[in-house]
């Protein structure tokens, strides 16, 4: 995934547990060198897609740069904007690229209030956000969904209207990706929710979407995959470099390169090391956490450590990359709950969490499974 991000950490939203915040207040002063991004973009040799801040702040024409040389790479596009913005110049330009729009949206309403800054003068804003997906969806583009669950919209007093948009979704043709509010913040941690209350979440909407909805909706379908040794799924569950992570390849405005965003919560941008090698600065997390005890932050013995390799190094424990993640309890009530619900639905099936290591060509990884789930 190669990010482009021409506006950097700008954004008209700022929401409130955006982990750029530090970031956009010291380092957001690149200025937009086309040329440099475009030349960079050939370097990588790499389709491009735009990210933010908000994608959308960028002039019209520049935009459109950077959608059409996606476009004459792979033949469609993608951008990932929070959708207040979009015009009919936008939707001309999507339609004409193919382009695929992430909407990072939190559910209508007051479901996205931690995403709409509080003191707005502008109430409707979700509202306006919803309308535009479903705008996006009459023009036929296709649109994902990435959503931050916080105590505004995950909570069991929320559930039932959360349901209900997912199922509003499902008639739209949108699925999406459900992530917790990875907030590093001290002021603001009172909005995300507790380990307990992740937990709650995971297991009920993981019945609810293996049962009722289907769809590719993530991480439940990344769960399945991963049980089944199908597939290690998105980069959350496969080992990454903290410092040059691969599937977060980011250009900045200037068009120099960064690692995930992710990484650059304190301000400091850390640059691609080009020349890292195969073991890398940061995979060395993936040889120590499964001899670490679970009491000190590693995940030895737990018996989905292969499925999951420790979480996303960003949401590693009291900050630090080299722990597992701190949804840990979350992640475990993913995969229980679903294995739960597969082997209910075929008991003779074996999962990945069933076989020795001696099964898997990788330590860190279910690819491979042998003999596979279905033999």
């Amino acid at each position: 995934m190669l990010s482009v991000k021409i506006t950097n950490a700008l954004c008209n939203l700022q929401c409130a547990y955006c982990y750029e915040h530090v970031y956009r207040e010291r380092a957001n002063h690149r200025p937009l060198d086309l040329e440099a991004v475009l030349t960079q973009i050939e370097r990588e040799q790499t389709a491009p897609y735009l990210h933010g801040g908000e994608a959308l702040l960028a002039p019209l024409d520049v935009v459109e740069t950077i959608l059409a040389k996606s476009y004459e790479k792979i033949g469609h596009s993608s951008i990932q904007t929070n959708a207040t913005l979009i015009n009919e110049k936008h939707i001309e330009l999507f339609k004409l690229y193919k382009t695929q729009v992430g909407v990072s949206f939190d559910g209508p309403g007051e479901m996205s209030r931690y995403r709409i800054p509080v003191d707005t003068k502008d109430k409707h804003v979700a509202d306006l956000i919803w309308e535009n997906i479903k705008w996006l969806r009459r023009e036929g583009i296709q649109v994902g969904i990435i959503c931050v669950l916080t105590k505004a919209n995950a909570l069991p007093e929320q559930r039932e209207a959360f349901k209900h948009w997912v199922l509003e979704l499902k008639e739209l043709g949108i699925t999406g990706r459900m992530n917790p509010a990875e907030i590093d913040y001290p002021s603001v941690q009172k909005i995300a929710l507790t380990p307990e209350e992740l937990d709650d979440f995971c297991r009920d909407m993981t019945r609810f979407i293996l049962t009722e909805v289907g769809g590719d909706w993530l991480p439940y379908r990344d769960i399945v995959d991963s049980l089944l040794g199908l597939n290690q799924g998105t980069c959350s569950f496969a080992p990454c470099d903290y410092y040059n992570a691969g599937a977060e390849r980011v250009i900045l405005s200037d068009g120099s390169t960064a690692s995930c965003m992710k990484t650059s919560k304190t301000g400091h941008i850390y640059p691609r090391f080009q020349n890292a090698g195969d073991r890398g600065f940061g995979l060395i997390r993936y040889e120590i956490l499964p001899k670490i005890g679970q009491e000190l932050g590693g995940c030895k013995d737990c018996k989905y450590w292969r499925n999951c390799t420790g979480g996303c190094p960003a949401e590693g424990i009291d900050g630090d990359w080299r722990n597992r993640s701190r949804y840990c309890l979350g992640l475990r009530g993913l995969f229980e709950e679903t294995s739960r619900l597969l082997k209910m639905m075929l008991p003779n099936i074996e999962l990945t969490t069933d076989r020795e290591s001696e099964a898997f060509s990788d330590p860190n990884s279910v690819k491979g499974m042998n003999p596979d789930a279905f033999c």
